[in-house]
């Protein structure tokens, strides 16, 4: 009995060690499933989050290409439609009439029509084109000359001085700009009569080359009563032009002056060959007196009657023709002796020592008055001169 309940004890006993050994294996079984499951859904949260965070990244970097494509594409656009309007602004400055407008005014220019000269030149000049400066330059020089030709000054110095005033020295000459303002200003103050301040302008420009400002300084020393210095001048506008009727008529007026009256006639004939004229009256009223001073009666008188025919309504040639009949006719009785004495200027004594000169002592016996011949302090058309003052090398 005894012995049973020791077995019995010690069954119990090792049921006791059993379950408890089962009880801790079971604890540490689930002690570490439970470890390795913490573990496991750790690790499944990390994945989860990795898988999460690179998923994300993936989505921004996707929304960050897509917006930089957008920025580049609308860059693009803007900068092709910049592109296309600087192209097609450009060409409208760049490929403009501005050259057409202005070979159309050199055509009129050159024609002689300087007034539609000048309207194509400033169509030309409102055509905004870029790059331009040195053409506009040129235009503006040939729209000066065509206000010098159709002689307003005024306007031409304005157009010089336009020059100076909008584009760069490194287009043009400067000094050539400033003295064709100081130029244009003298002829605009010659045109109101202004002789004695002009003049030293006109012999500058001569010295500089334009010769044709000769004919404009002739004239001041004309005015000036200073003949052998406007002889010069005029010498140096023939030897570059050549003669005209106006040239011939300051060339007489010189010669009869210095009482020289072989030569006066030969520019007074010279002057009557360029056919009718402003002076051609003038011409052949001074032709009858420089044959009356060389004692020509005869030839005097055939060319008063002509003038008297030409001109039927001058007094000067009927009285010109009663007094030459007095000395062609010495028998006749001197006719208006009184008109002669006290009109025509000219005294008994001066014709009585030509005649004397020339050894006719009946002239000198019948001498009463010689008319004058051409008045050389007349102002003279200048025109030729403004014909050719201005124009330049282009």
């Amino acid at each position: 009995m005894e012995n049973r309940s020791k077995a019995r004890t010690a069954e119990r006993s090792n049921s006791a060690v059993r379950k408890n050994n089962h009880d801790n294996k079971n604890h540490v079984s689930n002690k570490t499933a439970n470890h390795v499951s913490n573990k496991t859904a750790a690790y499944k949260r990390s994945n989860s989050g990795r898988r999460s965070s690179l998923g994300n990244s993936k989505s921004y970097r996707k929304k960050k290409n897509a917006r930089y494509r957008r920025i580049k594409f609308y860059y693009n656009l803007i900068f092709t439609l910049i592109v296309i309007f600087v192209v097609i602004y450009g060409a409208f400055h760049i490929f403009t009439k501005k050259k057409s407008y202005r070979n159309d005014g050199l055509d009129y220019y050159n024609k002689g029509e300087y007034e539609a000269a000048i309207e194509s030149f400033n169509k030309a000049l409102n055509c905004n084109q870029w790059f331009s400066d040195a053409v506009d330059i040129d235009i503006l020089m040939y729209k000066a000359d065509a206000y010098v030709m159709l002689s307003d000054f005024a306007s031409a110095e304005r157009t010089y001085a336009s020059i100076k005033t909008k584009y760069p020295k490194k287009y043009y000459d400067s000094e050539k700009i400033d003295f064709m303002v100081e130029l244009t200003n003298a002829l605009d103050r010659y045109k109101f009569g202004d002789y004695v301040s002009t003049v030293a302008c006109f012999n500058r420009a001569v010295e500089a080359g334009y010769t044709e400002m000769s004919m404009y300084a002739a004239c001041c020393y004309e005015q000036a009563g200073d003949y052998e210095k406007m002889k010069s001048n005029l010498d140096i506008y023939t030897g570059s032009f050549g003669y005209n009727a106006d040239i011939c008529y300051k060339y007489a007026a010189y010669y009869i002056d210095v009482e020289d009256y072989e030569d006066a006639l030969s520019s007074i004939e010279q002057g009557l060959s360029f056919g009718e004229s402003t002076y051609t009256q003038e011409f052949m009223y001074a032709q009858i007196i420089c044959h009356i001073r060389l004692c020509n009666f005869d030839k005097a008188s055939e060319l008063a009657n002509v003038y008297a025919q030409t001109y039927p309504d001058d007094t000067k040639g009927q009285d010109i023709m009663a007094w030459l009949d007095t000395r062609t006719n010495p028998d006749t009785e001197v006719v208006n002796d009184i008109f002669n004495q006290n009109s025509l200027n000219v005294s008994s004594d001066e014709t009585a020592d030509d005649a004397n000169s020339t050894g006719d002592a009946d002239a000198a016996d019948n001498a009463d008055a010689v008319p004058d011949g051409i008045d050389s302090s007349d102002n003279a058309d200048t025109q030729a001169a403004a014909d050719t003052v201005g124009q330049q090398d282009n």
